[in-house]
């Protein structure tokens, strides 16, 4: 249930990402990149997947590296989203 609502979250968190919509088209463009849990990694690539068919002019990397490797890409700023599987800790 814990990992749900995580992930519930972590989708929720990409609506505030830097996507730009066009006023006359309203279609999203941009670039959106994510790094970090192997665990998360299928269903990024699966939602990526799905949400171009949408949106084709938005841009989405993925990078796996574990959740480690998340939370570092992220404080650093290398990437918009670190996604983390596990509990973070001080």
């Amino acid at each position: 249930m814990k990992k749900i609502i995580t992930l519930t979250f972590l989708f929720a968190i990409l609506i505030g990402l830097p996507i730009q919509v066009q006023a006359q088209s309203k279609e999203l463009k941009g670039q959106i990149s994510l790094s970090g849990a192997f665990a998360l990694y299928p269903l990024a690539v699966k939602w990526a997947e799905e949400f171009r068919k949408l949106h084709p002019k938005v841009k989405i990397d993925i990078s796996g590296g574990g959740a480690g490797k998340g939370i570092t890409d992220a404080l650093a700023k290398v990437v918009d989203l670190g996604m983390v599987s596990r509990e973070l800790k001080p």
